[in-house]
């Protein structure tokens, strides 16, 4: 049996098997180059009805295995079937009995095929200027930079190397590796992921990109959007949370009652497919968890919808996912060493990842942890409804027991009884001290700083040596590392009563199934909190910690919230390990990934520099916009600086004589929203008088806000963060960009000031190897919201002076296009402004699709 299967794939079998109660499974087994299988993942239970989404989730090298429960191995006429479609696919199908000690290989295994080449010519045959993408795209535009791209895409996957690609705006980046990549999958029946950071992207490829390469190439491939798991509704869940509305306030047994006929209706079963947006506290009690998921035990497995989702995932040629949940399947493959079988997603090994100047950042988001008494009490509240006793897992598996247990069974029901109330005081007084605790925490630690807490007011603080020498921080590092014990120790008691229902007799322990596996669920995050709080206190040199208090809502009132967060300092070794090392082709693409026309920063913050030399390339392209016609780039040399006197008037004065000049059509882009809200007051009513539509940011969503400013040409929309990039307004409803200040990043933040000092202590300069890069990219991504077409003009007006009057500045504009820049006095900038506007001329009739 060690020849065909692993001693790890031959345990999971067997527990696979006693899962589904001794009945047939399909399972899908993972081979490693000596055509062992190594790992296994269940595909369907007990009958063969599911054979079709079998044959299309396999690849070649793969094996099929089933059990036959009777112990007699011979290959029925049905098997000879699965047999004989699954040899055409160079996949083999083996036949065990339930103890998986005995074996029938009906179909050996097949030796994986070698890779096959894409050939520049396919490519061009798509992409060239007489392809079929230019036959079939309405006003298609020669553009050799998209060519030379794809180009570069081809021998990443040929050549099983790691590209860099910066894609100017307008070179059609997306078309420009998904052909390739799909020639790629095509020839080597071998999936390929995409990865993006914004849904816009996500859905610009999987609404308009992909079908329309389905539409224009003729070829038939298989896409699927992968969300995570919790976008989808747990059936089991479902029926958990009806039989306990009391659970809910009044006013979501309604939604409650929603959901649960448009589960009966839904053939996606994901939160996007509902009518109405669901109240978040009931969608979490509903929605699938992975810690609170019993697989192939579950009774829902078969139509399970995020079950449904992964097998489609499994069948796709190209997925499309973020980068939160791609890190997430790195993360899992990591930690449990991996590459081969499913993991968040399939197993992969080719992949694209558009944006990716965000990917250190999402790394370090995902990675980071955050624990708040609403981390407890979420979890803790779970077990006992705080307000209604009755109500809650550990009540309603004791009413569970009392129904299925019969009186010869009585000793069993009051040993449960006994550790279920045991649980339920232990859950009440852990509940109570994590409150307590935290909130005496902030206390300790503020009167250790010498600040008062006040509401809408943040004390933070890092955990630097300085700091953890006081003796407050003595007191509350026992006090939290008790905290931690306690929780990992309630945990324990969890996963003791779990153990004690393994005694229940079948029928019982059937009907308990589903709140065992929630209390299972509960546990680990338990054991999840306690970790957390322990890694904060532990205070690790590859990490950074730091405490927030506040004073907020807490329910109907008011009270402290500490907050304590950690993050990584560095995520480059782990993206390295997982995906620069892993994966064998990597494209890394993005229109803002160099600084001065260097990948330097790039590569070094994601880990490149460590690996060895030819492993990657990089390559440059330009926009073919024409800024020199079509933009300008307005500096003023004599405004303030920022933070000096005189600065917050200036920006206010400058900044309505460029909208007066340009007739509105702009976007005022902050770092602050202080800053926006005092200019945005001062200069709403002035030109809300002159008949201009004025929009701010949080008067309503991004999308109702971009909608109404597309549809009035007169909009003018002041605005932060989330408008610097992935917004995308169409011909003259924007002409200008007036950027308020340069986009550093607070220095304080503990995150940015802890790897400043990491880069001091290294030999380095944090200012010009790490604060200046960062904002330089961020600066890049808001100039390139006004330039989308080559129809398009404008003007882009930068109000901080430092561009021009600090050496640093020069990085800032040797990052940009070829534009005119206009470096004047304040008095001579806004006719410079209106000169340009006069002296350029709009086509109304020219317009196109924007692209990234």
């Amino acid at each position: 049996m060690d020849k065909y299967l692993s001693e790890k794939s031959q345990a999971k079998l067997r527990q696979e098997i006693l899962e589904s109660g001794g009945n047939e499974v399909f399972c899908l087994g993972h081979t490693d180059a000596e055509q062992i299988v190594v790992d296994l993942e269940v595909l369907a239970r007990g009958n063969r009805e599911a054979v079709p989404a079998i044959l299309q989730s396999c690849r070649p090298g793969d094996i099929i295995i089933h059990n036959h429960p009777s112990g007699h191995l011979e290959p029925s006429d049905p098997d000879l079937a699965i047999a004989g479609n699954l040899g055409s696919l160079g996949v083999g199908f083996y036949i065990v009995n339930n103890q998986v000690n005995k074996i029938y290989r009906v179909v050996e295994a097949f030796k994986p095929a070698e890779n096959t080449t894409v050939e520049y010519e396919q490519v061009t045959a798509l992409l060239g200027a007489e392809g079929k993408v230019c036959q079939n795209l309405p006003g298609f535009e020669d553009r050799p930079e998209q060519l030379r791209m794809a180009f570069a895409v081809t021998e990443a996957l040929n050549r099983h190397s790691i590209a860099l690609v910066e894609a100017g705006t307008g070179t059609g980046k997306s078309l420009a590796y998904l052909v390739p990549a799909i020639l790629w999958t095509l020839a080597n029946r071998e999936r390929l992921v995409v990865s993006t950071n914004t849904i816009n992207l996500q859905e610009q490829l999987i609404r308009k990109d992909l079908p329309f390469l389905q539409r224009a190439t003729g070829l038939e491939f298989r896409v699927e959007l992968v969300k995570g798991r919790s976008n989808y509704l747990c059936q089991r869940r479902l029926e958990s949370a009806a039989a306990e509305p009391g659970l809910f306030d009044s006013e979501h047994v309604g939604e409650l009652k929603a959901l649960r006929e448009w589960a009966e209706q839904t053939s996606d079963g994901s939160r996007e497919d509902l009518s109405f947006l669901p109240n978040g506290t009931l969608w979490d009690e509903v929605c699938c968890e992975a810690d609170q998921c019993s697989r192939s035990q579950c009774q829902y497995f078969n139509s399970c919808f995020f079950h449904q989702a992964r097998r489609r995932a499994a069948r796709a040629d190209i997925l499309v996912v973020n980068h939160a949940l791609l890190l997430a399947d790195l993360s899992l493959r990591h930690q449990t060493d991996n590459y081969s079988a499913m993991a968040v997603l399939p197993p992969f090994s080719r992949l694209v990842i558009d944006e990716a100047h965000h990917l250190e950042e999402v790394a370090t988001r995902y990675f980071s942890t955050q624990v708040t008494r609403f981390a407890f009490a979420r979890t803790l509240n779970r077990l006992r409804h705080p307000r209604k006793p009755q109500r809650g897992l550990l009540p309603r598996l004791l009413v569970q027991l009392s129904n299925s247990l019969d009186d010869s069974q009585n000793a069993l029901y009051q040993e449960l009884q006994e550790r279920i109330d045991a649980l339920t005081n232990q859950r009440q007084e852990l509940l109570d001290r994590s409150i307590a605790e935290l909130e005496q925490t902030g206390l300790d630690l503020a009167k250790a700083l010498g600040t008062d807490i006040r509401a809408g007011e943040e004390i933070r603080q890092r955990l630097i040596p300085l700091f953890i020498e006081k003796p407050a921080w003595q007191k509350t590092e026992g006090m939290l590392r008790s905290l931690s014990r306690a929780t990992s120790d309630f945990g324990d008691a969890l996963r003791e009563l779990l153990k004690a229902l393994n005694k229940l007799p079948d029928d019982a322990a059937e009907a308990t199934r589903s709140l065992a596996t929630d209390l299972a669920g509960i546990s680990l995050r338990l054991q999840s909190t306690a970790d957390q709080v322990r890694a904060f206190v532990a205070n690790a040199p590859e990490s950074c910690a730091w405490f927030e208090i506040t004073k907020g809502r807490i329910g109907r009132g008011e009270g402290i919230i500490t907050r304590l967060c950690t993050a990584p300092l560095v995520v480059a070794p782990l993206l390295r390990e997982t995906l620069m090392e892993r994966m064998q082709t990597v494209v890394m693409t993005s229109a803002t990934l160099t600084v001065a026309g260097r990948f330097d920063y790039f590569r070094q913050r994601i880990g490149l520099d460590e690996l060895e030399p030819g492993r990657f390339s990089e390559l440059l392209l330009a926009s073919p916009f024409d800024f020199e016609k079509q933009a300008l780039l307005a500096i003023p040399t004599d405004i303030p600086e920022p933070g000096r006197p005189g600065y917050t008037e200036a920006v206010r004065d400058l900044t309505e004589k460029a909208l007066l000049a340009a007739d509105g059509r702009s976007f005022v882009l902050f770092t602050a929203y202080s800053l926006l809200r005092r200019i945005h007051s001062e200069l709403s009513p002035i030109l809300s008088a002159r008949g201009y539509q004025v929009l701010r940011q949080g008067e309503a969503t991004r999308h109702d806000l971009l909608q109404k400013f597309s549809q009035d040409p007169t909009s003018i929309l002041f605005a932060t963060d989330s408008f610097w990039e992935g917004v995308d307004v169409p011909g003259r409803s924007l002409e200008q960009v007036i950027i308020a200040r340069l986009p550093f990043r607070v220095p304080t933040e503990p995150v940015l000031e802890a790897r400043a000092e990491a880069i001091t202590r290294a030999g380095g300069d944090p200012f010009m190897d790490y604060t200046v890069p960062q904002a330089v990219i961020r600066f890049r991504q808001g100039f390139g919201r006004l330039i989308r077409h080559r129809t398009d003009r404008g003007v882009v007006l930068i109000l901080d002076s430092r561009i021009v009057r600090r050496g640093y500045g020069r990085l800032f504009l040797h990052s940009l296009p070829n534009v005119p820049i206009a470096t004047k006095p304040q008095a001579e900038l806004t006719d410079a402004i209106t000169e340009f506007f006069d002296s350029t001329k709009f086509n109304d009739t020219e317009m196109g699709d924007k692209e990234e």
